[in-house]
């Protein structure tokens, strides 16, 4: 079976099982709901390592590891559940920050400008709603803020067309708005709504989905000409 079949077929299951993961999330018994919300990021590794894992895709593969364990953790009641499903998270997405700096480590200072601010005003709409973890989500504000940062340099990146380039980007603003709307349901800045919970998971799933595919784009594009990005 051609590779491109081995991908559709995994992207199928991947989507049939986030559909039915959002579909009965709250009538179906916690392990069998627990297996349909891993199924899909799951996939994204398996598909990964059927691809080829390597030094240039790695820290996409560990970010998507801790990304899942974060979405087990965070499906169980209680806090301590809560608080290292939090933690695997952004595990996850120091990891993808990671997989971009080694990317390209070119500044791009200004990029971090209109990405600083957007975060700061979102921590500002939390600020009154955190408590005593006012200073935890000030670090996770700032670890999102050079997510973003960081993924931005993929704009101009030599090794992938355009349209990727923009996919990539489209995919890491989609997992922090996933991210920064779960913030706002469990701070209780918005009511934690079946329709919230909907919107989440597609914006995270999606997101995860395109950093992976991105990745590989650009990894077969340096295996092809033969170069190691520096």
């Amino acid at each position: 079976m051609s590779k491109k079949n081995v991908s559709l077929i995994l992207l199928i299951i991947g989507l049939l099982s986030a559909i039915a993961f959002m579909v009965f999330r709250h009538t179906l018994p916690l392990y069998i709901t627990l297996v349909l919300k891993v199924i899909p990021t799951l996939l994204m590794c398996c598909w990964i390592i059927y691809v080829n894992l390597d030094k240039d895709n790695v820290l996409v593969f560990v970010g998507l590891v801790f990304s899942m364990i974060g979405d087990v953790f965070m499906e169980l009641n209680g806090d301590t559940f809560l608080i290292i499903g939090i933690i695997a998270n952004t595990l996850g997405i120091i990891c993808y920050t990671l997989y971009f700096y080694f990317s390209d480590r070119s500044l791009d200072i200004i990029r971090l400008i209109p990405v600083a601010i957007v975060m700061g005003v979102f921590y500002i709409i939390l600020y009154n709603y955190l408590g005593d973890l006012k200073l935890p989500v000030l670090v996770y504000c700032i670890i999102h803020t050079l997510f973003l940062w960081r993924s931005s340099a993929r704009f101009g990146d030599i090794y992938i067309k355009p349209a990727s380039q923009y996919i990539c980007f489209i995919g890491c603003v989609s997992v922090s708005i996933s991210d920064f709307l779960l913030s706002l349901t469990i701070f209780n800045v918005l009511p934690n709504i079946p329709m919230y919970e909907i919107v989440d998971m597609i914006l995270w799933w999606s997101g995860l989905l395109m950093i992976t595919i991105t990745a590989e784009i650009r990894r077969q594009s340096i295996k092809q000409r033969g170069r190691i990005p520096v």
